[in-house]
């Protein structure tokens, strides 16, 4: 955390300025903890309205945060429209209706309840849309099956030397001109489980080049990472994100070609699987930590209501009509901003510009595609608001303002991802420092002491020097000059109201 971050927390009253050094610990503040990083509610007045009284009636049910909900709804809309609709920003600038959406929350906070009560009206839809094309599929598989049996029968006789040869030759080549034609029907698909990019890429391949893949458990990044298989096709994760055609050749097996595809995901994950992403090259080094949005779920765990109202039937059943509503729009096309849209999402590109040169120095490749996030937002919120076709009517700046309050919100919660990814060097050596601190057992030491603690991880006292100042700015420690008689010294004195600096020694070797 740099100094700008602490001094907005502190001016939002989050934390009160560290008093006048003492050691007495009535006079100290309590620091802030490491892995209890300050951000914003999600702005659930900027969803659709029957959406978001659905967020706001399910936290309340489940006694989950807002953010929760917030973020996977916006993944339920991106399932509905991903393959209908493009939104254009500039001639030379369209993007897909497809979201990376990753809710992250420790265990036991009722993310599979959360994200199984958005996914019903989608599941209910599958089934019935199944069971509408139950016949035409079975027909179509039947069709299929005689003109294979019809063709190597044809082929058959033409080798054999049965009938006319010139009659049987036409015949198997109309026949195989026939099968090279045949459109193949699956039954209707929009929701994939955990899933290998092998089976992945098919899915998407017999679905119109679009899937959602939804887990309550996030294994989905043990197959990106390739940990069940090895020479896993991590394209489809980067691509089915760009919208960029996917062609995967396989020995003995047919190719697929997907000229325009829609992946999106919905996805709960905990803390854990999130530490160490970085530390991934697959991960890190191909861009996919910058394609997710990331919601740092607030923990209600001690402070949830036993008997909280379930979710009224009204707003339950206007819910469902919603979701059936946008995934059944027979519409598609282009979707454009309005003069004055366009100018709010010019005015944000700029702040996120500077922010990029700056502060997000760290996040840079999740900071460099937050202006599409942001604009595919408003365009899912304006295809799932508007009357009529989506594309006759451009983005309001109303909802576009909207976008950015979404947008300002996952800034913030993307900050707080990559620290827990630890790609805020600053911030991990910060840690470092106090879990070293800690294995002394001292409540007072020299800069000069620690740095010989810790030149494993520091070569000079001056590159140990930043990482001390967020330690001190976070109120774990205070650096005090000491009066001596001649030439003052400093020292570091430790915060009585943080952890005992006793109470751990673990990871002394290890820390090395």
């Amino acid at each position: 955390m740099d100094r700008e971050s602490f001094e907005r927390l502190t001016e939002n009253g989050a934390f009160a300025p560290f008093a006048p050094f003492a050691t007495d610990s009535q006079e100290w503040e309590t620091p802030i903890p490491f892995d209890e990083i300050s951000t914003p509610d999600f702005p659930t007045e900027s969803l659709p309205g029957t959406l978001a009284s659905f967020v706001e009636s399910i936290a309340e049910s489940t006694q989950t945060p807002e953010e929760m909900a917030g973020i996977l709804s916006l993944g339920v809309l991106a399932t509905a429209f991903q393959s209908k609709f493009t939104v254009e920003i500039t001639p030379d600038w369209k993007e897909p209706l497809c979201l990376y959406c990753v809710a992250v929350a420790p265990p036991g906070e009722r993310k599979t309840a959360v994200i199984s009560a958005l996914t019903k009206p989608i599941y209910e839809y599958e089934a019935e849309q199944r069971e509408i094309e139950a016949v035409e599929i079975a027909q179509n598989q039947t069709e299929r099956a005689l003109l294979e049996k019809a063709l190597e029968a044809a082929k058959n006789s033409a080798t054999k030397g049965k009938g006319n040869f010139a009659e049987k030759r036409a015949e198997a080549l109309e026949l195989s001109a026939q099968l090279a034609q045949f459109q193949d029907m699956h039954p209707y698909r929009l929701l994939a489980d955990d899933t290998t990019p092998e089976k992945l890429i098919d899915l998407m391949d017999k679905h119109g080049g679009c899937i959602t893949v939804c887990s309550a458990e996030g294994g989905v990044f043990d197959s990106m990472a390739g940990r069940y298989e090895k020479g896993v096709n991590f394209d489809v994760y980067l691509k089915g994100h760009a919208g960029d055609m996917i062609v995967v050749d396989r020995i003995g097996r047919r190719t697929n070609s997907i000229p325009d595809p829609r992946l999106t995901m919905l996805l709960t994950i905990q803390p854990e699987v999130l530490s160490g992403l970085m530390g991934n090259t697959t991960f890190r080094g191909r861009g996919l930590c910058g394609r997710f949005l990331y919601a740092m779920c607030k923990s209600k765990v001690g402070r949830r209501e036993v008997s909280p109202p379930p979710v009224p039937d009204r707003v339950r059943m206007e819910y469902r009509a919603f979701v059936r509503r946008i995934l059944s729009t027979k519409w598609s096309g282009t979707i454009r901003l309005s003069p004055d849209a366009d100018e709010i999402r010019k005015s944000y590109q700029e702040y996120i510009e500077r922010k990029l040169g700056d502060n997000w120095e760290n996040m840079r490749d999740w900071g460099g595609k937050l202006t599409g996030a942001m604009v595919r937002i408003a365009a899912l919120m304006h295809a799932a608001e508007v009357q009529g076709n989506p594309t006759e009517t451009p983005i309001s700046p109303e909802v576009m303002a909207g976008a950015t309050s979404i947008a300002e919100f996952l800034s913030a919660h993307a900050v707080a991802a990559y620290q827990i990814m630890g790609a805020d060097e600053e911030y991990e050596s910060a840690r470092y420092l106090w879990r070293r601190l800690g294995s002394t057992g001292q409540d007072e030491i020299s800069k000069r002491d620690l740095f010989n603690i810790c030149k494993g991880r520091f070569k000079r006292v001056e590159d140990m020097e930043p990482a001390l100042q967020t330690l001190i700015s976070m109120g774990y420690v205070r650096e005090v000059e000491i009066a001596t008689g001649g030439r003052p010294t400093k020292k570091l004195f430790v915060n009585p109201k943080s952890k005992s600096s006793r109470s751990s020694k673990r990871g002394l070797a290890d820390d090395r």
